[in-house]
């Protein structure tokens, strides 16, 4: 078992001859070492396969390299320093490298898309699904991997349906600090269910009629959903989505839909004063 362990760490040379820059004698005695422990040069000759002749040579430069120190005594023998401690600057100069072509590589990518925007036009990936009960569960499954924040644009009916599949879900984004915004024609000043979703997300009321259901999550993927018939009912095979993670497309349809529901805002003297019957919120329950 020994042998084939420095075996392995002998055959990593020149990795680490990559990464430190030594020299390929240099790496194998300096891995002979940290196998070893403590050597002289006729065994690290033996075990590294480098020349004696070049051994001696080969373990002033690691000296003075701070990689390895000689042990007092006779004969001479030697010990590699704890890679921690011997190879701490160069990983992290190695390691600011890094970032730093990680960060020019960010410039020069973001750069290139915009550039590629104005001049090429591109396909986006936009996904359709069909069926009431299927549109929901797969805006459940979206809202569950919600992180930063929840936009709902929706008219009365899609409130409703929305509050039916998601408020145990909204109850959780909330304690996980999800911040989630309903906009819809619920008041909650006058109805029941808005006043029930308040408590658990920043609702406005607005004169939205559209029979829409729009659901955006981390300002980077969204749902959209046209209810037919417009209804309180789970089940529709007639309903139909659209689901993208484009940023164009996302970027389009929230301020197409925003910008409409923030110019529908309504006056409190104009708001229904309908209040939600308390069966209604039990068929909700």
């Amino acid at each position: 078992m020994e042998v084939f362990e420095l075996e392995t760490t002998l055959s990593s040379w020149s990795k680490v001859a990559e990464y430190t820059g030594l020299s390929e004698y240099e790496a194998k005695v300096y891995l002979a070492l940290i196998d070893l422990g403590v050597a002289g040069a006729r065994k690290l000759s033996l075990t590294c396969e480098v020349p004696r002749s070049k051994v001696y040579n080969t373990l002033k430069k690691l000296i003075e390299q701070g990689l390895v120190m000689e042990v007092p005594g006779r004969p001479k023998s030697f010990m590699a320093v704890a890679p921690d401690v011997s190879l701490k600057p160069i990983f992290l100069l190695v390691k600011k490298r890094a970032e730093e072509f990680e960060s020019l590589l960010r410039t020069l990518t973001e750069a290139y898309r915009r550039r590629r925007e104005r001049v090429v036009p591109r396909k986006v990936d936009v996904w359709t699904i069909r069926g009431r009960r299927r549109i929901l569960e797969r805006m459940r499954r979206l809202l569950l991997d919600a992180r930063r924040s929840v936009e709902i644009v929706t008219n009365e009916n899609g409130g409703v349906l929305f509050f039916k599949v998601a408020n145990k879900i909204l109850d959780k984004l909330k304690e996980e600090g999800v911040k989630v915004n309903f906009l819809s024609p619920l008041d909650p000043e006058k109805q029941l269910l808005a006043r029930e979703l308040s408590y658990i997300c920043d609702v406005e009321s607005v004169d939205f009629r559209l029979p829409l259901l729009y659901v955006g999550i981390d300002h980077s993927r969204f749902m959209l959903m046209k209810m037919i018939p417009n209804s309180l009912e789970v089940e529709s095979e007639s309903d139909v989505a659209l689901f993208s993670e484009d940023p164009t497309l996302l970027s389009m349809i929230s301020s197409l839909l925003l910008g409409y529901a923030s110019s529908r805002r309504e006056k409190p003297e104009e708001r229904e004063g309908k209040l939600l019957s308390i069966p209604l919120l039990q068929r909700l329950g």
